[in-house]
């Protein structure tokens, strides 16, 4: 099984092609990793991770 890894910035427009690119790959049947590393603010972090992880 693949293993796609999703780099997330702290925009809404990385989190909206976060949110496409997993249900796209959940479709194929692929695995994710989100890479959250580049989000400095822990409480922001914490609020995308809750939103890409309700997919």
């Amino acid at each position: 099984m693949l293993r796609n890894v999703i780099v997330v910035r702290d925009n809404e427009e990385s989190v909206k092609n976060a949110i496409r690119e997993i249900l796209r790959s959940r479709y194929k049947g692929h695995e994710v990793a989100l890479d959250l590393t580049r989000i400095t603010d822990k409480e922001r972090k914490r609020e995308i991770m809750k939103k890409l992880t309700s997919f």
